[in-house]
């Protein structure tokens, strides 16, 4: 299926009508949540922020540990869960810790000690009927450390639900979650606006602000394919670049007016420069913010726009960062 790009569209022909925001934004229904942890601290730092989407939700937590085969003996510097007596005491005492009025919290130990935890993820999340899946990542392999570009791109492709990448440092312990920014990159494509209908609804249960983003490249910007032409042509690609921002800025002021028909506050801004560096310094902004970002599923962490975007965000942010996959 091929994709409409507003950037490919002349500045005097109007954009396709599409389906107003209102009809694709059903708000999607977090009611279970799936966090898989290995035992350590630094997997604990997505806690709080699973405790607070339950709240606001009203979403269940299911903690998973997955028994794995051939693991170390120790992780981060802490002893490895090897057991499944070891396990089961572990997700018992973090689920009472859990445990409050209103909060509903299951656990899930994976007996058979398992060669794949992508795989064994997915498998759960079906088992469960679980609605999001909300990874820590720090490190490579393993469930122990979860990795944009290995096992998290391997759960989002075969679990085929929405992932939330919790970014975790050593020494720096995530205290809390109050998104009050839901930041959603666009670039034009219905693709992109598929992160639409979680980040409204996201936005509503959090008590946040919806923010539309946009990155228009300058000439010193542009990709290499387009390069040669700004180089001789700098005067007209400077013209071009100027009409994409115009209909860039229309396009979202659009989506904005729809969402903020539905009750949702809503913020269209438009940008100029790297796309990567754009969104970073988005973040930098509004420290307290969630990301949600549409990934093809057949592509894993590759955004749609280019295929270093989204794991380039995922190293220059410390915000969580929600990937919503879209099969074509």
């Amino acid at each position: 299926m091929g994709v409409r790009r507003w950037k490919s569209l002349p500045s005097n022909q109007p954009r396709r009508k599409q389906r107003p925001v209102a009809s694709t934004v059903a708000p999607p229904a977090f009611r279970r949540l799936l966090l898989p942890l290995d035992g350590s601290m630094l997997a604990e730092t997505a806690l709080p922020v699973t405790a607070r989407l339950a709240d606001a939700c009203g979403a269940t937590i299911v903690l998973l540990h997955v028994l794995e085969k051939n693991a170390p003996t120790r992780v981060h510097g802490e002893r490895h869960l090897a057991t499944l007596s070891e396990a089961e005491d572990y997700l018992t005492q973090l689920a009472a810790e859990l445990a409050q009025p209103g909060r509903n919290v299951e656990r899930h130990v994976h007996e058979v000690p398992a060669g794949n935890v992508a795989e064994s993820i997915a498998f759960h999340a079906d088992e469960h009927g679980i609605d999001l899946i909300i990874l820590c990542t720090h490190g490579a392999g393993g469930i122990r450390d979860v990795l944009w570009g290995s096992i998290a791109q391997q759960v989002l492709q075969r679990a085929n639900r929405p992932v939330l990448l919790v970014r975790a440092e050593p020494g720096h312990p995530r205290s809390g979650f109050a998104p009050r920014t839901i930041i959603v990159p666009l670039d034009g494509t219905a693709v992109a606006e598929a992160a639409l209908p979680p980040a409204t609804a996201l936005t509503r249960c959090l008590n946040s602000e919806l923010r539309l983003v946009l990155v228009v490249p300058t000439l010193d910007t542009l990709s290499p394919k387009q390069t040669p032409t700004a180089t001789f042509l700098p005067s007209g690609t400077r013209l071009l670049l100027e009409v994409q921002r115009e209909q860039g800025t229309a396009y979202l002021e659009r989506l904005a007016s729809e969402t903020r028909a539905l009750g949702v506050p809503t913020v269209a801004d438009v940008r100029r420069g790297d796309t990567v560096s754009e969104l970073a310094t988005e973040t930098d902004e509004y420290p307290d913010s969630l990301v949600v970002i549409a990934t093809h599923g057949r592509a894993g962490l590759q955004a749609i726009w280019n295929p270093s975007v989204a794991a380039g965000l995922l190293k220059r942010t410390a915000s969580p960062i929600l990937l919503v996959p879209v099969v074509e």
